[in-house]
């Protein structure tokens, strides 16, 4: 599954995204500064254009998390998961009872109002993996039942003291670890920048987002203005 990234609070970003052969879009709400409405809106035009939508959230923000889950996107990302109890409320926060989780029921956009199964769709839970402690941690953090795992290479690096230099060799033995626990089934990885360079590296993984919109105009930019 091949998924864009959004960065910027527009759901005309939204639309051009999904108008692309790709499978989905990534909305990223940690590095940007959507509002709620902003962000419902976003998550109901990829989902009107019959795409995958996935929401990236710094932390288990109940509210926002609820409003993500009740808009009907098809999985959240949780940004920076380093323990076993950390991810346990993630999982348990975002399942229905009928998952083995308590996420409450209400009659909402991703029901249709009432209109079709209550607490029968199963949200995607996806913890991202981007700091040496998750990392060493990650042995536990499988055991409360996420459905995939996304590498956050940068802050991966950073943590390792190698910001931004994924082919580094102690990133890479990192990555390796990950790869090792979880399996490329059921592992993605974001590319945020230099995706020709670096996407056939992880091709065959679970998911790959590729570059940013912010990245993607600023490349554009700099192509014209050479002309």
């Amino acid at each position: 599954m091949k998924l864009l990234w959004q960065q910027i609070p527009s759901t005309i970003i939204s639309e051009l995204y999904s108008n692309s052969d790709f499978d989905g879009v990534v909305i990223d709400t940690e590095h940007s500064p959507f509002n709620n409405e902003t962000l419902f809106s976003c998550i109901q035009v990829v989902k009107l254009s019959n795409k995958k939508c996935f929401v990236r959230l710094a932390h288990l923000d109940k509210i926002i998390t609820k409003m993500c889950l009740d808009a009907g996107c098809d999985g959240i990302i949780f940004s920076t998961v380093e323990s076993k109890e950390q991810a346990q409320e993630m999982v348990d926060y975002c399942r229905y009872p009928a998952f083995g989780g308590r996420r409450g029921q209400g009659l909402v956009r991703e029901n249709k109002w009432g209109e079709s199964d209550l607490g029968k769709h199963q949200t995607e839970v996806i913890a991202q993996i981007e700091t040496k402690e998750g990392v060493d941690n990650l042995e536990e953090i499988v055991k409360c039942g996420f459905d995939r795992y996304l590498i956050g290479p940068y802050d991966l690096s950073a943590s390792l003291g190698c910001v931004g230099d994924i082919g580094n060799k102690k990133c890479l033995t990192y990555i390796e670890k990950v790869l090792y626990i979880v399996g490329k089934e059921n592992l993605g990885i974001h590319i945020p920048k230099n995706v020709d360079e670096h996407y056939s590296e992880y091709e065959d993984y679970s998911f790959v987002a590729l570059g940013m919109d912010t990245t993607l105009l600023i490349e554009k930019v700099k192509e014209i203005s050479k002309c």
